[in-house]
């Protein structure tokens, strides 16, 4: 496949070829990884490591080229894996990290071959926190922090250091998609926020709003529900101690997970999954499309929504974020009933995010590079930002004027003047003027 469809990424465009190709080609690269990974495990790991079986599990998985394993080589403890390894293994290390690099990833050989009803016996080691996970199930198992493992699987049943062993299970949001305090593969790269560790009835109540959101999505936008299905393995439950609407997080070395406070309200997840899903899909995109093209990263730009600055990537992913929200939220203001009170709220987030959205296509259009697709793809955000103004002409006219008139507020206080810069001491000019006057006489 050699021509994207922008029309497709820009909103859900459900499991499409497109999709399955975007999917296979970071698929690709992960295990291309992997098998460098093997050689250079096999030719600098010190002796005391490779005595354990570790390249067993390596081999394996390598080897075993069926669906089970092509789903497991995009979870996002495997894309963490291979980041950390990255970071890590660069520079010399410990005998320690050795085993606790090659013995997490034991977790996925021993899903796989648990999956498939295979034979495999390697040695794995625990996870800081004492747990064996088997990703792709909500299924772990217990031991001691970083102790070595012995694992046999045979049958369709796992043996731990030569005994049965009764799994402990992670909650589901929905079928396939875990709700995850505990994962350190998992959680260890969730940096922005605070960790929540729940107690079991809070992690139902998490869960249980989060399946209502995914069944509201599922109705409204099957498209965008059917992506979200595909690519998301895990929600991560974040703190939010000085009460924000939400709060959230989504990484680049974390593709497939998405890390969130909780929320009573369906409509507030949904959005917040649909946000965090969307930089999610858009760092899966950028596999195979660098959308803006390289080099751009020395300027900062205003940005619509904080008082911070941002960089031209981040003005793209928010804009396509925030343009996928808005559409959701309107979506469901035209479809189904709401409190007055919450119908109101509903409108002023469209309104808003309309004029957000279109502040960040502004200057994206005015200062980026774009590959071809990243040009076709800009431009269709603003197509569908200008068809998204036609469903909002029924709210009230004074709300969609304050809403404005909020963005306008906000951009004149962070913004460089007219421009799409970001207002610091760097760039403002304090030196006094005279003001310019027309003469009367000359008028």
């Amino acid at each position: 496949m050699n021509t994207l469809d922008e029309r497709r990424w820009i909103f859900g465009g459900g499991l499409t070829t497109e999709w399955s190709w975007v999917v296979r080609r970071r698929r690709e690269l992960a295990l291309a990884e992997l098998a460098r990974i093997e050689k250079d495990y096999l030719k600098r790991a010190p002796a005391d490591v490779r005595r354990r079986r570790y390249a067993a599990g390596l081999r394996y998985f390598l080897k075993t080229k069926t669906p089970e394993r092509d789903r497991l080589a995009v979870h996002p403890c495997f894309d963490y894996w291979l980041d950390l390894h990255a970071r890590h293994f660069s520079a010399p290390v410990q005998d320690s990290d050795w085993h606790l690099q090659f013995g997490l990833f034991q977790s996925f050989p021993a899903a796989l071959a648990l999956a498939r009803g295979d034979r495999l016996e390697v040695d794995a080691t625990a996870d800081p926190d004492g747990r064996f996970y088997l990703y792709g199930t909500p299924d772990f198992h217990q031991s001691e922090p970083t102790a070595p493992l012995s694992v046999r699987v045979a049958g369709g049943r796992l043996e731990l250091n030569g005994g049965k062993t009764r799994a402990s299970k992670l909650v589901e949001t929905v079928p396939g998609i875990v709700a995850d305090d505990r994962g350190w593969l998992m959680v260890h790269g969730v940096t922005m926020h605070g960790l929540a560790k729940l107690e079991p009835k809070e992690r139902e109540r998490f869960a249980s709003v989060l399946a209502r959101a995914f069944g509201d999505l599922r109705e409204r936008d099957p498209g965008l529900h059917a992506e979200m299905r595909d690519l998301l393995f895990a929600l991560v439950p974040l703190k939010n101690p000085i009460e924000h609407g939400s709060v959230s997080s989504s990484y680049v070395n974390l593709r497939g997970a998405i890390a969130l406070s909780h929320a009573e309200d369906p409509i507030l997840q949904a959005e917040t999954l649909i946000h965090e899903f969307c930089h999610q899909k858009m760092n899966q995109l950028l596999v195979v499309d660098a959308v803006l093209l390289p080099g751009q990263n020395g300027q900062v730009f205003y940005s619509p929504w904080r008082a911070d600055a941002r960089r031209l990537r981040g003005l793209m992913l928010g804009a396509h974020a925030f343009l996928n929200v808005a559409r959701y939220v309107a979506t469901s203001l035209a479809r189904e009933q709401f409190p007055v009170t919450q119908k109101i709220e509903l409108m002023v987030n469209v309104a808003l995010r309309l004029n957000q959205v279109e502040a960040a296509l502004k200057a994206l259009t005015g200062y980026g590079a774009f590959s071809e697709f990243g040009r076709r793809f800009v431009m269709g955000m603003w197509s569908e930002l200008e068809i998204l103004r036609h469903a909002v002409l029924w709210f009230p006219p004074a709300l969609l004027k304050e809403q404005a008139a909020a963005a306008a507020a906000h951009r004149k206080k962070h913004a460089l003047g007219d421009t799409g810069f970001h207002k610091s001491a760097a760039h403002v000019d304090k030196v006094r003027r005279a003001a310019f006057l027309t003469p009367e006489d000359e008028a």
